[in-house]
């Protein structure tokens, strides 16, 4: 679930998103003016090297402080355009600003300090910048990249573990064509067949606005006689990655996150089975 950083107070983001959008545009209209000017008149030809490094360190200062202001603002709500311009638009200005200066009479060791300022902090901070807003997201495709690289598509893997051993279930569930009524979390059939025996159907879960990780329960009434092997797959709503958390004889619980945290209310369905061998014994289970 994303939140808001709640050391920032409403009106200080307010105040800090002000800031870095208005500085940004600010920054945006010098490089225009400086780049006007050096094609104009060559008036930045009358700097020496001090002026000239001046300008770039204000520059490269005025940057960092906008991206500093975005992220204090916690601005992960926003959309992906304007992210992008905070990143890109003090960049591009800061470039063209130190490219009207670097026309002025500068000896090559004042040129390397005056390009090494802007683009070492402009390195740095866009860095940072995209590492806070996306950081989650480019570790969790790194991670899924790692564990399935050739895998086109993405299904859920679930891990049961049973009294004596553990293994993967890497098939998904054939899907049918099955439909869960509104307002029902689900509807399971209990039987047994071919010596085992097989509780299947479809469950619903609920994200909230804003709500991206909750637990799936299914219960067994009564016990089965033993742990048994689990599938889930998921057939309807936003992509939610699945885990599985505690399996046991008397019910089953998952951990569902989704990659985005919703704007209203999700309710995906799966697609559940648990079986097991039959019991040897026709004697009573324990009442759940």
């Amino acid at each position: 679930m994303e939140r808001q950083n709640p050391a920032v107070s409403p009106e200080l983001r307010g105040i800090c998103l002000s800031l870095a959008a208005g500085g940004t545009a600010l920054l945006a209209t010098s490089a225009m003016i400086a780049c006007g000017t050096r094609l104009s008149v060559g008036e930045f030809e009358l700097l020496s090297a001090g002026p000239s490094l001046a300008i770039v360190l204000l520059t490269a200062a005025w940057c960092a402080s906008i991206r500093s202001g975005w992220l204090a603002a916690s601005p992960k709500a926003f959309g992906p355009s304007l992210h992008a311009a905070i990143a890109i638009v003090p960049f591009v200005s800061a470039v063209l600003i130190a490219r009207a200066v670097t026309f002025a009479p500068l000896t090559e060791f004042s040129t390397f300090l005056l390009w090494f300022a802007i683009l070492a902090q402009e390195g740095t901070t866009l860095s940072l910048f995209v590492s806070t807003l996306y950081g989650e997201r480019i570790g969790e495709a790194l991670s899924r990249s790692e564990k399935h690289p050739a895998t086109p598509t993405l299904q859920p893997m679930l891990k049961v573990e049973t009294e004596d051993n553990q293994h993967v279930a890497e098939e998904p569930i054939e899907e049918e064509s099955l439909e869960l009524p509104p307002g029902v979390t689900q509807q399971l059939t209990r039987a047994t067949e071919a010596g085992q025996e097989q509780v299947y159907g479809l469950v619903r879960a609920k994200f909230v606005s804003g709500q991206r990780h909750v637990y799936l329960h299914v219960g067994f009434c009564p016990p089965l006689p033993s742990v048994p092997h689990v599938e889930l797959h998921q057939v309807e709503g936003p992509d939610v990655q699945i885990k599985p958390g505690q399996i046991l004889t008397s019910g089953v619980r998952f951990d569902l996150k989704l990659r985005e945290a919703p704007t209203i209310d999700a309710l995906p369905v799966f697609e559940f089975m648990a079986t097991c061998p039959t019991s040897d014994n026709g004697g009573l289970r324990a009442a759940c």
